[in-house]
């Protein structure tokens, strides 16, 4: 069971470890507020070390509204853009054709009467991407010390990625909209995790030999998600009466 803390309204999730020698906090993309702990930390302690932290939070989660993606519900109507890797493709609605959505390598052509379509753009990602992002990480796994046992490609709510202890990576379906350098840290993030599963000094210093820039990349995704995204990631935030929210979100 996850261990958590409220604190003011806000819900931390307390992540401790045998190797960890100070306490740590991290605002993740979505917002998720993690304290890091060593073991035997007592909830004591660690309250009074996050209550001293709290300006600090607060700044860091207004810079994430800031930058946060602001992605409009598409209306799915003939000129809309969609993007694939980066690159924006318009849509043509039309009366008739054999299925319901179509891509003919210039843009997207939509059925009327499959609108609204999210269930059929998300089978054309999947379908299309599944192939382009296994090829990617066998590329990319070629910089790792561990290449993953399988590749999944579903949706994970408002998460880029994920991996297990099995050495399973899974994917959103959404990262496909994204720039590929974009799509690179994502992937490279994942799988250095099969070798670090945590997100101490050895991972960024595995990730940075693997990846020199991907602070850069990362920072880029932070800012630039929103400018691509028209189906967004969307994180509910945690309620005021200080229950934990649904959601675990990318590191």
């Amino acid at each position: 069971m996850t261990e958590t803390i409220h604190i003011s309204g806000l819900v931390f999730e307390v992540r401790r470890s045998d190797l960890r020698k100070t306490l740590g906090l991290t605002v993740d993309r979505a917002g998720e507020l993690v304290a890091h702990a060593p073991s035997e930390t007592s909830v004591e302690e660690l309250n009074r070390w996050i209550t001293k932290k709290l300006l600090w939070v607060h700044r860091k989660l207004s810079l994430k509204d800031e930058v946060a993606p602001k992605v409009q519900a598409p209306e799915y109507v003939s000129g809309e853009a969609f993007c694939y890797l980066g690159r924006r493709f318009g849509l043509k609605v039309v009366a008739k054709q054999e299925h319901p959505l179509q891509f003919d390598g210039t843009r997207f052509i939509l059925r009327r009467d499959a609108r609204p379509a999210e269930e059929h753009f998300r089978r054309w990602y999947l379908l299309t991407g599944t192939d382009w992002l296994r090829r990617r990480v066998e590329q990319l796994s070629l910089h790792t010390a561990r290449k993953p046992e399988r590749i999944k490609v579903r949706d994970l709510g408002f998460r880029w990625g994920s991996c297990s202890q099995s050495g399973v990576v899974l994917f959103n379906w959404k990262v496909l909209q994204l720039p590929v350098r974009l799509v690179d840290y994502i992937i490279m993030h994942e799988l250095i995790h099969l070798v670090e599963g945590h997100h101490g000094p050895a991972f960024w210093n595995t990730l940075g030999r693997a990846m020199p820039d991907w602070q850069k990349r990362k920072d880029a995704l932070v800012v630039q998600a929103k400018d691509y995204l028209v189906f967004g990631l969307v994180c509910p935030r945690a309620p005021s009466s200080g229950s934990a929210p649904d959601c675990q979100a990318l590191k």
